[in-house]
């Protein structure tokens, strides 16, 4: 029931709606699911407690996400190792993001704990803020563990050189939406730097279930300010407002 409850939140991390309808995790077929939200209006992150029973804790709950990363404790978190194979991958678009399905082979070791990719998705502009900048884009990088908990990688981009898997990300939702499969280098979505927060949280979506290992990288990517622009006429702000950090800890990996 437990793995159950955080799949289904995992297709609300992803954005992923289709007419309000969702996919699975590998790539089945959209179907009806769940109550409508957005990111604004009647059905925004304020009233996302109200629409349906299952939110309540995106009002309730005191381990939310997105946060700000600042005030971050230094400390010893080992190496954030990312196996990220190339990917031949379904890209299509949510109704609420961007999003490319992962085919198996990319993996995450955090914590000495295994997780496989599962999908990655584009929010615009980014959710977390590092230090109370808030950067153009971040991408998400959702992994599960065999037992269903989550990590989620994010990665900052900044306007600068243009990313190549953005771009044929953009290209191939713009040329065949919900049909295209390009090859994406997944390296070129990694900053050279590997210094990270990490905290406890929870999706940034509905049900906004309190079930994610989250980890940000520091440094950015660079996209260009082409590419920064078509993601926002795609989503603009599918982004979910700052939430407390209350009593946890933020902490930063050391240099």
């Amino acid at each position: 029931m437990r793995l159950h409850i955080m799949l289904a939140g995992l297709l609300a991390v992803s954005g992923h709606a289709a007419a309000q309808g969702h996919a699975g995790p590998q790539g089945s077929a959209p179907a009806a699911h769940g109550p409508t939200w957005s990111y604004d209006g009647p059905s925004g992150p304020d009233y996302w407690s109200r629409i349906d029973a299952a939110y309540a804790t995106c009002s309730t709950g005191q381990q939310e996400s997105p946060i700000d990363l600042a005030g971050a404790i230094s400390a010893d978190l080992g190496v954030l190792d990312l196996q990220w194979r190339t990917l031949s991958a379904r890209v299509f678009d949510t109704g609420h993001a961007i999003q490319v399905e992962a085919t198996p082979g990319s993996n995450l070791t955090m914590g000495g704990r295994g997780y496989a990719l599962l999908q990655f998705h584009v929010h615009q502009p980014s959710e977390h803020l590092l230090n109370g900048h808030r950067y153009p884009l971040e991408i998400h990088f959702v992994h599960t563990a065999p037992d269903g908990t989550l990590a989620v990688v994010g990665v900052f981009a900044e306007p600068g050189a243009a990313n190549p898997v953005l771009q044929s990300v953009l290209e191939s939702v713009q040329a065949a939406p919900d049909a295209a499969r390009p090859t994406l280098d997944m390296t070129a979505l990694l900053p050279q730097g590997r210094e990270f927060f990490r905290y406890e949280g929870s999706l940034t979506t509905p049900p906004c279930s309190e079930t994610v290992d989250w980890a940000i990288l520091a440094e950015p990517i660079t996209a260009s300010d082409t590419q920064i622009e078509a993601f926002a006429r795609l989503h603009p702000g599918n982004t979910r407002p700052l939430q407390p950090l209350n009593r946890r800890f933020l902490l930063r990996s050391a240099p």
